[in-house]
């Protein structure tokens, strides 16, 4: 492994740059000029060429090579202290980035509702969006790449932390006729459809499946779609039915020419919640985050 020049020689030796005095890069520096002088010599000692003209005694002149450890001080400090200054940011309560994952049928919905929110209530914070199917999430939360995940539940989340934000029911989408107005069903209803789902990996294809009490779907499905709004496209176009969480509901997107129905009891249902990391370091930021996001969620 190759020694390398210290962040403050190349300090040093910047300053010098700029002030082509050692006497006053070392006032700078807060250090002596002799210093200053063998820190650079031993810069030099380390890289093994020089960096410095030394023939002209009088004058500070870099070498061809000096030139070059100059660029690339240029480009290295001010990441450094870049990075310095964000550390000193997040030792700060409430300050710092913070990764916030969802899955697809819930981030177009819910993100609208809580990020203006959080960003408002935490100024500090910078939220970074991540979304992504529910196993790719919980892995993500276990490697340490997110520091949260909002999920639908039921799901298998072992070694984490939840917490239920609300339950949600889910309504039948058909083309208009198909059933009668303001019908509400039972899911037996449902047996002579088409019944519409998500592909394999999303959770919402499990909970329809669940909802509906099916294990065996071969005689049901037709087709699969990879996003909620294609899912409803299909049904519009008259493929079969689908059944979609009331978030998707309250936000306009379901064609004129379809029909919305609700079930009557027992209710299908999901439930939408939060998953962190046992023990995180940042376990008290994260739970006042979630705090103000289950506030948001729950207004009446």
């Amino acid at each position: 492994m190759n020694i390398l020049p210290t962040i403050r020689q190349m300090q040093y030796l910047l300053t010098l740059y700029e002030t082509r005095n050692f006497r006053r890069a070392a006032e700078i520096c807060h250090i002596t000029q002799p210093t200053l002088s063998a820190a650079i010599k031993e810069m030099e000692i380390l890289l093994g060429l020089p960096v410095l003209d030394r023939s002209r005694k009088k004058s500070v002149i870099f070498t061809a090579f000096g030139e070059e450890v100059i660029d690339t001080a240029k480009t290295i400090m001010p990441q450094l202290d870049h990075l310095i200054d964000k550390a000193k940011q997040m030792a700060q309560p409430l300050s710092g980035p913070m990764r916030l994952g969802l899955i697809p049928t819930i981030a177009p919905y819910l993100l609208p509702d809580i990020l203006p929110d959080l960003q408002k209530k935490f100024r500090n914070i910078d939220f970074q969006i991540v979304e992504d199917m529910s196993a790719n999430l919980i892995k993500k939360l276990h490697a340490g790449k997110i520091d949260m995940a909002v999920l639908a539940f039921p799901y298998e989340t072992d070694g984490l932390n939840q917490m239920t934000f609300f339950e949600e029911p889910f309504y039948c989408a058909v083309q208009k006729g198909v059933f009668s107005k303001d019908q509400k069903l039972t899911l037996s209803d449902l047996d002579n459809h088409k019944l519409l789902l998500l592909e394999d990996g999303h959770c919402l294809r499990d909970h329809a499946l669940s909802a509906c009490k099916m294990q065996d779907i071969e005689d049901k499905k037709t087709l699969s779609a990879t996003s909620l709004l294609t899912l409803i496209q299909m049904v519009s176009q008259g493929y079969g039915i689908t059944l979609l969480p009331e978030m998707v509901l309250n936000h306009g997107v379901v064609p004129k020419n379809l029909s919305l129905h609700g079930f009557k009891k027992p209710v299908p249902s999901r439930k939408i919640g939060v998953l962190w990391r046992q023990k995180d370091p940042h376990e008290k930021d994260i739970k006042t985050v979630i705090r103000e996001m289950k506030a948001v969620l729950c207004r009446d």
